[in-house]
């Protein structure tokens, strides 16, 4: 069986999304974002889920204005980063075809790179 799905992009005032365009997002790692929190207990540092959230986030916002959902996220978490320091996340447009967005994201913390990936989005 073969299925046929059209798709119409959004009104493109709605998506001022342009291949290169970057945001930066910082973030203090909390408790609340630790290993430890979620079922780890004494790993108190920043948890691979909350860091795959930190880098969603971070392309959220590179989306602009437009309603988008996340549809893949493929990071490698590369080093551990301790609660109390911060999260710099680079989400940079790297494809955009229709509706979907592609963008590379890449993080460090105030010693070293921490994440590095892509997280797909489209806009609904």
């Amino acid at each position: 069986m073969m299925i046929a799905l059209s798709v119409t992009a959004p009104p493109s005032d709605s998506m001022p999304v342009k291949i290169g365009h970057s945001v930066e997002t910082v973030t203090e790692v909390t408790e609340g974002l630790s290993a430890e929190v979620l079922g780890n207990p004494g790993v108190n540092v920043l948890a691979t889920p909350m860091l795959a959230d930190l880098c969603d986030t971070a392309a959220d916002q590179v989306c602009g204005e437009g309603v988008t959902k996340c549809m893949r996220i493929n990071i490698r978490h590369l080093a551990a980063t301790a609660i109390g320091d911060e999260v710099h996340i680079i989400a940079e447009v790297i494809s955009f075809t229709g509706m979907l967005v592609v963008c590379r994201v890449v993080g460090w913390d105030s010693k070293r790179k921490v994440v590095s990936g892509h997280v797909s989005r489209v806009f609904i």
